[in-house]
């Protein structure tokens, strides 16, 4: 019952997942006649993004398909990332495409994504344009000298686009070829010597808004109540060891740290996760030995957890949430006091009956989690379920109730 019970809430997940691929984003789109239509803009990766514009005008609840001939190019709200439709020169000919327009001026700055590659083109005042590669030097004598040599020309031919610095080709050398350097070294070059030319206008998008990447930080505390059963020892037959089984159930002290890691150009609504806690169990047993005395189980857990959540409301004050994922448990310090054992002294002996600690040591177990919660600002209060198996005590079932501080 609690596997089909697991399996259901794992496969609804999983169909939120496939409904939430979207990471709708206010904007607008640039007609080729130079008009301006306001809507929602499906903001995707590098390689979606350049070669189509996924628009729902306002008022409309379908999205459209906008490809580099139908419009003249798409921005994000916000003075959010600029596309503009542009003719790209490729290893295969020529082809349409939506280039980030980075800055424009007496030099202007574009950047192309083609073949999982980054191209920047510099273009001067009369439209003549140079495409750089962003090709990485590295240490394949196969391709060095190759690199190099295009490198070479491409810096020679960019340098004299841009004559009036004489430091540009040092510079191109020296530096990384990334958006934020390059829109830099523009925008300086155009301010100094391209005044004739108009102001200077940077498009290039703030870094923070723009991540690929962005994540959030938590720890927090709680309590857990867990059930074990005793160790299966395994010296049975070397030592004719017999040792009684108890049941251990209680409540724990919790401490946790973790970070969500959100991807949104994948999913508005999905996060993945990843945890660290530590829970001392220290449990009784209601069982009572012949000499009267209560068994005692005590162990300290190390787990990870790694999964995802998903969001319901994410540009919500409240925030409610569902999650799951893999938990891995290393669990030290295992052992057993006040339980009865039995052993021989040798093969004819009479079996003796003992009170006293079976130390287990370290235990490693795998298992899966799900729960929810909700974040209220910089608060998060979460409850999940785990179920683990592995060596040692044998674990039954964890509930774990949490409070933490979101930074």
């Amino acid at each position: 019952m609690k596997k089909a019970i697991l399996l259901s809430l794992l496969g609804a997940m999983m169909g939120l997942q496939v409904q939430a691929q979207v990471n709708p984003q206010e904007g607008y789109v640039i007609t080729n006649d130079n008009d301006t239509i306001y809507g929602t803009i499906d903001y995707l990766t590098d390689e979606q993004n350049v070669k189509q514009c996924l628009f729902q005008r306002k008022g409309e609840t379908e999205y459209k398909s906008l490809s580099p001939s139908d419009i003249k190019g798409y921005r994000l709200a916000g003075n959010g990332i600029y596309y503009v439709s542009r003719k790209f020169d490729g290893e295969n000919g020529q082809e349409l495409l939506f280039a980030e327009f980075l800055i424009q001026g007496g030099v202007s700055l574009y950047r192309y994504y083609h073949d999982y590659c980054n191209y920047f083109g510099f273009v001067d005042i009369d439209g003549k344009e140079i495409i750089m590669r962003d090709d990485k030097l590295n240490d394949d004598l196969l391709t060095y000298n190759k690199k190099l040599q295009e490198r070479r020309q491409k810096v020679q031919e960019v340098n004299a686009l841009m004559s009036h610095d004489n430091t540009i080709a040092n510079r191109l050398w020296k530096m990384d070829l990334t958006s934020e350097d390059l829109t830099k070294m523009v925008k300086r070059y155009d301010e100094q010597y391209c005044e004739a030319e108009g102001d200077c206008i940077v498009f290039h998008y703030d870094k923070k808004k723009a991540a690929t990447v962005s994540h959030r930080f938590y720890v927090g505390a709680g309590i857990s109540y867990a059930s074990y059963s005793s160790p299966d020892y395994g010296l049975g037959h070397a030592y004719d060891l017999r040792c009684s089984e108890y049941n251990y159930s209680g409540v724990a002290p919790t401490f946790l740290v973790g970070a969500d890691l959100h991807f949104p150009r994948f999913s508005k609504y999905m996060n993945a996760q990843v945890e660290l806690s530590y829970t001392p169990h220290r449990y009784t047993a209601s069982d009572v030995t012949q000499e009267g005395s209560h068994p005692k189980l005590t162990t300290n857990e190390l787990a990870g957890r790694i999964g995802i959540s998903y969001v319901f409301c994410p540009e919500a004050r409240i925030k409610p949430f569902l999650q799951g994922g893999l938990n891995i448990s290393l669990h030290t310090g295992m052992k057993e006091e006040n339980m009865s054992y039995k052993y021989r002294i040798d093969r004819n002996s009479e079996l003796i009956t003992r009170v006293g600690t079976m130390e287990y040591g370290k235990a490693t177990k795998l298992g899966i989690y799900l729960g929810g919660g909700i974040d209220i600002s910089h608060i998060r209060i979460s409850a999940m379920w785990r179920k683990a198996m592995g060596g040692g005590a044998i674990e039954k079932g964890c509930g774990i109730i949490s409070a933490a501080y979101l930074f």
